[in-house]
């Protein structure tokens, strides 16, 4: 059995692992997928008509075949589209759920389970034909022949590649593990709160203290140019300070990545002020920015300070 014909043979079952939220986008991606192939083959076909009709009354005169078609009217260029379609599919349906569930999901692996790669064309050896026998090049130029035919049909497979959701899900499922979508994305989410405050220059110290309700973050978490030319000072949030932000916002509604939605002047390029007041956070109660980049973030408790802490940045994921 050809490699196509493994893909055309893949048995398609109902897959119960994700709600029927993502089962009706993963069919609606599905539909367009399918019926854009066909369209644009239509389009390609209807194309190549054209141009071959053109060909046969314009021959005669020696005439720019393309006068009235158009050069922009190329067959190739469409048949591209129609192979991108299997890239663009993988590519919405992982990004989709990546999304969704604040998972890290390897597209380009997905591709490469899915999406064949074509034959493999002979090399011309260093110098070409002048420091080759004529049995070699005879060789070669049969190799290439061969290599040419081999090429157009797989490049005819690749426009009718039978590609359905439930293989993309199936290669998503692998790359979770074995973890639900929520499972994943915890882990994930503990790791990037655990390694952001602790250092590997230092056997994993952390770069935290708890003072009363403070927590105090000891290394390098933000910067300020304070420059003679600027009007003002700006202040920068490093990608440490960010992910402790998102994880801040997680333990305040239990929600992913909304650290930009709570603090959104530190997402920023730079900001004017190192001190923000949190007045509808419930558990959080002020962050504040200093020039030796010590930043100090203030709960509303001692107990806050000390859940958060336990669950987010003491948490080391196995």
């Amino acid at each position: 059995m050809s490699l196509m014909e493994k893909f055309s043979a893949v048995e398609i079952k109902a897959d119960n692992r994700i709600s029927e939220d993502d089962k009706a986008f993963c069919l609606r991606q599905q539909e367009a997928f399918d019926k854009a192939g066909l369209a644009l083959q239509k389009v390609a076909e209807a194309m190549a008509a054209a141009k071959a009709e053109q060909a046969g009354i314009l021959t005669a005169d020696e005439d720019f075949i393309d006068r009235y078609v158009g050069g922009d009217c190329n067959v190739d260029d469409v048949y591209d589209t129609i192979k991108k379609r299997n890239h663009t599919f993988i590519s919405t349906v992982v990004n989709y759920f990546s999304r969704k569930y604040s998972v890290e999901l390897d597209k380009r692996e997905i591709e490469e389970h899915l999406i064949p790669t074509g034959p493999k064309e002979p090399n011309l050896p260093w110098g070409g034909y002048r420091n080759m026998s004529e049995d070699e090049i005879a060789s070669y130029r049969q190799e290439l022949d061969a290599y040419k035919v081999e090429k157009d049909k797989f490049e005819q497979s690749l426009r009718t590649l039978p590609l359905r959701y439930e293989q993309v899900v199936d290669e998503i499922f692998v790359q979770l593990g074995g973890f639900s979508f929520q499972e994943k994305a915890m882990n994930e989410f503990l790791s990037r709160t655990w390694n952001c405050c602790h250092s590997t220059y230092r056997d994993n110290a952390e770069e935290f203290e708890i003072k009363n309700d403070t927590l105090k973050l000891t290394g390098y978490w933000c910067s300020c140019k304070d420059d003679s030319w600027r009007s003002y000072d700006a202040w920068e949030s490093t990608g440490s300070l960010k992910t402790l932000l998102n994880a801040l916002a997680w333990y305040e509604c239990r929600r992913m990545d909304e650290g930009n939605l709570w603090f959104p002047e530190l997402f920023r390029y730079d900001t004017e002020r190192n001190f923000f007041e949190t007045n509808n956070m419930e558990k959080v109660k002020s962050v504040k920015l200093f020039k030796n980049g010590r930043v100090d973030i203030k709960f509303r408790s001692v107990a806050y300070v000390q859940e958060f802490v336990e669950i987010c940045l003491r948490r080391k994921v196995a």
